[in-house]
């Protein structure tokens, strides 16, 4: 009988979650898998810098005889205006993702509007918005040393890991965008953020294009272009924060699919028997994780702490590998529970994003099935005994938690008037409680249940919320969510020490971010492709091979 990995209960808990890496699933992986296997074009259509690198370049992308455009604009930024916060309106470059071949109406329109970002007027023929700003020491650097004809250190690149770095990679309908509805049914881009990472791709492609134009201009006979392998260790920078965690709560039945494709593979996989040279492979995987989190250079404390614990964790690991008696029944199940056993949470990730490195036949099918509806009914008919199941079933975690202790109940989240972007309020120390959104799903279980636990059981649900029509939302949510494992995040997200990063970095990892570099407990700066090939050297054979990028992967 097939044995699965057993459904970690602690997969959609806040720590869990905060310990996550991208894998093959990861969307900026089977991105690009997709843009070598199905052999899109892509060209500069126009180049139009002066010596300091301000003007516009356009890629153009021809995907199965459609055409799209990315436009780059670049321009003069004072350093006194240079912010990666979100409040911020102006930078030195900013971009969009168009849908088709660009007329000289379309480029005016667009130089006018994506500089402005949100102030804006976008059109549905725009899919993406985006803005970055230069690492103005590394650019420089790097600038100077092309100039000068040498090749910069590779372990500066290290330090930063991106020339540019954005603060914002806006789609799905936001400001007037191609909502994704629309994106899927009517481009190429039917898988959740393919076209965001199409662009971000193209916008590390434009950040070498940029810094070999600027020190070419310098010194035009003697200018060297960044060596492959020190290009490759660059990658995008992003930074972000808490706009991403409502996200995770928001779209349940996508965050379910998307584990789920997680899981799945994982179980795909693991009743293999333990080939030897496959297992030789697992084991020099392992090593270069090890590699990479011993290069990984932050500045937070808990993030310091981590990497270490993780670094003494895997070494363990990979002995306890490399010691290992091979019989003829060992499975890949085997050594992963010994792993959840023994060691921490980015260990035990490390083990199955590793894993799944080795079967790409079974990753790369799920990966491209990665996007589900958010289509949610209440059913009036069920009765309240039936309801009270299903929260003990599947919100069964939700008991431990004491909301008489207003540590319980500390924090709301609410949108700011000014940008429109998810914050966070401390209930008890601020005012603005009035204006929370409806996040803590843990509470509002809570106080569904306390409402319904001695009612009669087989009073209908249309009857209970006639009386009670605040309780519709939850309601409609338990009964849409019964069958979706890992719908909820498991914690009470309005807890004190409730830390809003874990959901960022669960959500990241998805998408493929690596290089995790906390500021706070609430934003972060990561980087994308760190290690991936650029246009001009994509080939089948290294195109996805290229996580846990480090200095010496090249």
């Amino acid at each position: 009988m097939l044995q699965k990995v057993k459904q970690n209960n602690s997969y959609m808990r806040l720590d869990r979650m905060g310990s996550r890496y991208p894998s093959r699933l990861s969307f900026s992986r089977s991105m690009l898998r997709r843009l070598v296997n199905d052999n899109w074009q892509i060209k500069k259509s126009k180049f139009d810098l002066d010596k300091d690198g301000y003007g516009t370049v356009v890629y153009e992308i021809i995907i199965c005889n459609e055409t799209y455009s990315l436009v780059c604009f670049s321009a003069f930024l004072d350093d006194k205006d240079r912010s990666d916060r979100v409040i911020a309106n102006k930078w030195d470059t900013a971009y969009t993702l168009h849908v088709g071949k660009l007329s000289d109406e379309d480029l005016k329109r667009l130089k006018e509007t994506i500089p402005l970002q949100e102030s804006g007027r976008n059109s549905p023929n725009e899919l993406i918005l985006s803005r970055a700003n230069k690492s103005v020491r590394l650019f420089q650097y790097v600038v100077d040393c092309l100039a000068n004809g040498k090749q910069p250190d590779i372990n500066e690149i290290n330090k930063v890991g991106y020339l540019l770095r954005t603060t914002a990679v806006y789609g799905s309908g936001k400001f007037g965008l191609s909502d994704f509805s629309n994106t899927k049914n009517t481009t190429v881009f039917n898988q959740p953020f393919r076209a965001e990472m199409l662009s971000v791709y193209l916008i590390r492609e434009f950040s070498v294009d940029l810094v070999e134009h600027v020190a070419k201009q310098i010194n035009p006979k003697n200018s060297v272009k960044l060596k492959r392998e020190i290009k490759q260790h660059l990658g995008i920078g992003n930074s972000t924060g808490l706009g991403m965690a409502p996200f995770i709560i928001k779209h349940p039945k996508l965050i379910n699919k998307w584990m789920s494709q997680y899981t799945k593979t994982l179980n795909n996989i693991v009743n293999y028997n333990l080939e030897n040279i496959v297992f030789e492979k697992y084991k020099k995987l392992l090593n270069k994780a090890l590699n990479y989190i011993e290069e990984v250079i932050t500045s937070d404390e808990f993030q310091i702490n981590k990497n270490k614990s993780t670094i003494n964790d895997l070494r363990k690991y990979i002995l306890y590998c490399k010691e290992l008696n091979f019989s003829e029944d060992l499975k890949w199940l085997d050594i992963l529970e010994y792993c959840d056993l023994n060691f921490n949470n980015d260990t035990q990730e490390i083990a199955r994003v590793q894993l799944i490195e080795l079967f790409p036949q079974i990753s790369e099918e799920l990966a491209e099935d990665m996007a589900d509806d958010e289509i949610m009914d209440i059913d009036g008919s069920q009765s309240i005994g039936n309801l009270k199941k299903i929260i003990d079933n599947k919100y069964s975690w939700v008991k431990n938690i004491d909301f008489n202790n207003k540590n319980s109940n500390y924090l709301f989240w609410y949108v700011s008037a000014a940008k429109l972007e998810p914050r966070l309020g401390e209930r008890y120390n601020e005012n603005g409680s009035e204006l929370e959104q409806n996040l803590g799903i843990a509470k509002m279980v809570n106080d569904l249940f306390n409402s319904i636990k001695n009612l009669d059981e087989k009073k209908l649900i249309c009857e209970f919320l006639l009386a009670n029509p605040q309780f519709r939302g939850i309601v409609k949510r338990i009964q849409s969510l019964e069958d979706y494992p890992y719908s909820e995040v498991e914690d009470n997200v309005l807890d004190k020490k409730t830390m809003p990063i874990d959901m960022l970095r669960f959500k990241l990892s998805f998408f493929g971010a690596n290089r995790y570099d906390p500021k706070s407990d609430r934003w972060l700066r990561v980087s994308f492709f760190s290690g991936a090939p650029y246009l001009s050297d994509l080939d089948n054979k290294n195109v996805d091979e290229w996580g846990f990028a480090t200095m010496n992967s090249y």
